[in-house]
């Protein structure tokens, strides 16, 4: 006899605004004003599609003025501007200046501490299957949130597993973040009395948007319990070039067995490249440990693609 698990209403109204602040973000982001700190290096995109870069050196209600190393200053008309993006030091390499990493604060599955700007998120796509989204309300609290449709595909029998995953997080010095963030998990459908999942994190990370490493801490919660033992996970990035990330993201959760009180520790381990666009990356990753090998030499194959806005 099949029950119904019902979709508490905090849940299923944060996930409707999460997807209607994604849809109304593209409007809200070709409204915003363009203006600079002087100083500041920023690449600018015009209107016909051609990117000049220089420092900002004049800002008018009308025009900038730019300082540009090889074409001295640049008078560019703000009517003209499509965008403009400030560029941080960790995107200049060697007097060139790489677009920023379209896709800094997510690994595979979990985040760094790193925060998304205000009025910024993403759209990701994973196996075909899997559907999420994110957005920053402020610079220091973002919403993400997502669902499988191989329920939809199969007949609309369920479960119709979703997720929603609040976060919050903080620089705390150069090169050095803070957060928090609480993963749900549940079924608008199931066979069983599911009552959902959850887990309680805590994470640093120490980098920035191109080269990073977090240390993740969470405690998981089920049948209105909180676990005894931790779950651990290590993260990292780094930008190799223009285009060509690599990330890993490894985790060590508590399993029954140990000799002295009873649990071990499991670990799981990835490895992957990430290609980067200006506003897009997809991600090549395998998931693997000594027991996925056994059948899988190179591991269980990941595949997503993310769009960023």
């Amino acid at each position: 006899m099949k029950s119904t698990v019902v979709l508490p209403k905090v849940f299923g109204r944060s996930i409707i605004l999460l997807f209607i602040m994604f849809l109304l973000s593209f409007d809200l982001s070709a409204q915003q004003k363009i203006q600079g700190e002087v100083s500041q290096t920023y690449q600018v995109t015009l209107n016909d599609g051609s990117v000049v870069s220089g420092k900002l050196i004049s800002d008018t209600d009308n025009e900038i003025v730019l300082q540009s190393g090889t074409m001295g200053n640049i008078t560019i008309l703000k009517a003209n501007i499509k965008s403009m993006t400030a560029v941080s030091q960790a995107d200049m390499k060697s007097g060139s200046i790489w677009f920023a990493n379209p896709n800094p604060t997510k690994y595979l599955l979990g985040s760094s501490a790193i925060p998304l700007k205000k009025n910024t998120g993403y759209y990701q796509n994973t196996w075909i299957f899997v559907n999420s989204g994110a957005y920053a309300f402020t610079n220091n609290f973002s919403v993400s949130g997502g669902f499988e449709i191989i329920s939809i595909m199969a007949q609309g029998e369920g479960p119709f597993a979703f997720y929603i995953n609040p976060k919050a997080s903080f620089k705390v010095a150069e090169n050095f973040y803070a957060g928090a963030n609480v993963l749900y998990a549940n079924t608008l459908r199931t066979i069983d009395d599911f009552g959902g999942l959850a887990t309680i994190n805590g994470f640093i990370t120490y980098g920035n948007t191109n080269n990073n490493l977090t240390a993740a801490i969470g405690w998981g919660w089920a049948e209105g319990e909180l676990t005894s033992k931790p779950l651990f996970t290590i993260s990292g990035m780094t930008r190799v070039s223009r285009r060509i990330a690599l990330v890993s993201e490894n985790w060590l959760a508590p399993v029954s067995g140990g000799e002295e009180d009873g649990t071990d520790l499991y670990g799981v381990y990835s490895y992957g490249v990430r290609f980067l666009g200006e506003k897009t990356s997809i991600d090549l990753a395998f998931i693997n440990n000594k027991d996925i090998a056994k059948s899988i030499v190179i591991g269980i194959p990941w595949l997503d693609f993310t769009i960023n806005f």
